[in-house]
């Protein structure tokens, strides 16, 4: 069985012939993936900026306003929303099939890999096989998402609890004097009850937490070599790549999580350096994936 060190190093070993490609590579897929969300910010900031323009007031009075400025931006948000959604599944999915498909190929005695293997998901025969793979894969991983959030549902029942106990106690409080409730009441209502029902929702909070990092981090896992088996074979099938992609990692997980929180350190100092060393650490932690994925593969003798 594999090691984080070994992984780390047999990675950097196959990336350091070809770094700078590595790097291009990295640069081109991130500028890419970043248009949309930078259109977005963009018009989100065109839009602060009207709303602001004549202070506080002007943004209370404006932020529902139907400003035919507005009302154009608020279109334009959402058809670039309409194309970050598109280019996420047609775009952006291929693209990162194509990332790790220069990795898988970089590590071969043959020679360094091209830049152009970034582009490679989009070849004739392959591009629909990948769609569909990546598709199904973002399908799952935001339906387990949607379910890890259910975690959630007993911190809204304390709260709704607090809510009623401060009620009930501060009307009990005003009938006894035969007024109605004051703020008074319900403040020191609130003063009693909320100590007790905020050790509540901090214990809540930590087991719901720790319930929905489960179940997404173990989805995030078992999906983990999905991309790597569609850049070797776009055409085994959506269904068959999630299936085989779970099998490899059974058992796996923990492992998996260990070699992603070995970077961590690597991920502060690309922080530190306002993300231009990240340039460098993603090509790094995408040749130990490599190194794990065909260590796996061998072990399992796929």
């Amino acid at each position: 069985m594999w090691t984080c060190r070994e992984m780390k190093k047999e990675g950097w070993s196959n990336l350091s012939k070809s770094l700078w490609t590595a790097v291009l590579a990295t640069l081109l897929l991130l500028i890419i993936s970043g248009i949309f969300t930078s259109g977005q910010n963009a018009v989100n900031m065109a839009k602060y900026r009207i709303q602001f323009s004549g202070g506080w007031e002007s943004f209370l009075s404006n932020a529902n306003s139907s400003s035919p400025e507005l009302v154009t931006l608020n279109l334009l948000q959402s058809f670039i929303g309409f194309l970050a959604v598109a280019a996420s599944f047609f775009l952006i999915n291929p693209l990162q099939v194509g990332y790790r498909r220069w990795f898988l190929t970089n590590r071969k005695p043959e020679g360094a890999a091209g830049i152009n293997l970034l582009f490679s998901s989009f070849q004739q025969g392959s591009y629909m096989g990948i769609v569909g793979g990546t598709a199904w894969m973002t399908l799952w991983t935001i339906i387990w998402g949607v379910v890890a959030s259910l975690c959630f549902i007993p911190l809204w029942g304390v709260f709704i609890a607090a809510i009623f106990s401060v009620v009930l106690t501060a009307s009990g409080s005003a009938s006894g004097t035969s007024s109605a409730m004051t703020r008074k009441e319900f403040i020191h209502s609130l003063v009693n009850i909320a100590p007790a029902y905020f050790i509540i929702f901090s214990i809540l909070l930590v087991v719901c937490l720790a319930g929905y990092l489960a179940i997404t981090l173990n989805r995030k896992y078992a999906y983990f070599f999905t991309s790597f088996i569609l850049a070797e074979n776009p055409t085994i099938g959506a269904k068959n790549a999630l299936d085989l992609s779970k099998k490899m990692t059974y058992g796996l997980k923990g492992k998996l999580f260990v070699l992603d929180l070995s970077f961590i350190g690597w991920w502060l100092l690309s922080g530190l350096t306002c993300g231009i060393l990240s340039l460098g650490v993603m090509p790094y932690t995408y040749a130990a994936y490599t190194e794990v994925y065909i260590s796996r593969k061998a072990e399992q003798r796929i």
